[in-house]
């Protein structure tokens, strides 16, 4: 945590302490950020953030509530006005209050609380990642052997880092339809080579090399081209048939993959009030981070269009 200063609001000049910039510091370095996680993942929702030192009885809070979904999608979230019901406070205890002290609607009656400081402006910023690409392990594809991070039966470090087959958004490390045809990897398999192209099929958006999109040769348009054969054989694996869906397939199935978000917070312009008094930070641009463990998130890609990708 960086310096603060203490801006008195002194009545007038008439003692050596009116008037004075007080500097101090809140020592939360090294602790580590916590959070209280909604229980809704639609409409409003409610945030709380929170440092906690049991030894000296203290704390520093975020807690915010907003539509916005920061875990799932990385980027930068800056829309949190420090105003209403959108509050960081520092609290001071007669004892320790424990983690489950934050995630009450309303805080208990004890531990008692000493000293508060309430904002009055500021704003918050997210910048939301996730661990399974930011890692060096992942951007150097040297993940363990075991680790596959969206379950299509390829291990992360077989995927390279930035790669994405089918353009839809959702680097191959994890997205487990990697060539986009709605057949997910683990069905495809990574030995097969349908058309013999030097294309393993899960990778391949047009399996059989008959010129027909493999998502297109789902003619009874269920987002599935596995159950659409002919002479029982599926027609995505059979160059003989090259019938293409009327109408074309515009969706792609929902995908789902682990991931593990990194939350960096930091507040500008924080000032916290008490009895008059305001408490200016001066560069306090590093809450901390959180980080969340892995958890499973299912997202239905946008739709493009495509090319066979046929040498």
């Amino acid at each position: 945590m960086r310096k603060l200063i203490y801006v008195i609001a002194a009545l007038a000049i008439a003692s050596c302490d009116d008037g004075d910039i007080i500097v101090d510091n809140f020592d939360f370095e090294g602790i580590d950020v916590q959070a209280c996680l909604p229980d809704v993942t639609e409409g409003n929702r409610t945030y709380v953030f929170y440092k906690l030192d049991n030894r000296s009885f203290e704390s520093l809070s975020i807690r915010l509530s907003t539509t916005t979904e920061i875990f799932d999608t990385d980027g930068t979230f800056s829309d949190f006005n420090l105003n209403g019901s959108d509050k960081v406070e520092y609290r001071k205890y007669n004892s320790a209050p424990g983690t489950s002290y934050f995630c009450n609607p309303v805080p208990p009656a004890v531990p008692q609380v000493n000293d508060l400081l309430s904002s009055e402006a500021g704003q918050v910023i997210f910048t939301t990642t996730n661990q399974a690409l930011t890692s060096n392990a992942a951007q150097t594809d040297t993940e363990p052997d075991s680790v596959d991070t969206d379950n299509d039966g390829v291990p992360s470090n077989q995927e390279p880092f930035g790669q994405d087959t089918d353009g839809d958004g959702i680097p191959d490390k994890l997205d487990f339809d990697d060539d986009g045809d709605n057949i997910p990897t683990s069905v495809e398999g990574v030995v097969n080579d349908e058309d013999e192209d030097g294309i393993p099929d899960y990778l391949d958006n047009d399996d059989d090399g008959d010129g027909i999109l493999t998502i297109q040769e789902d003619l009874n348009g269920d987002l599935d081209p596995t159950n659409d054969t002919t002479n029982g054989i599926p027609n995505y694996l059979n160059s003989a048939v090259a019938t293409a869906a009327d109408p074309a397939i515009d969706n792609f199935i929902p995908h789902t993959y682990s991931r593990t978000a990194v939350v960096n917070i930091r507040i500008e312009n924080l000032i916290l009030t008490r009895d008059g008094q305001e408490v200016v930070f001066d560069l306090f641009d590093n809450f901390g981070t959180y980080i969340r463990p892995a958890y499973q998130v299912t997202i239905i890609p946008d739709f493009t269009e495509a090319e066979p990708n046929n040498p």
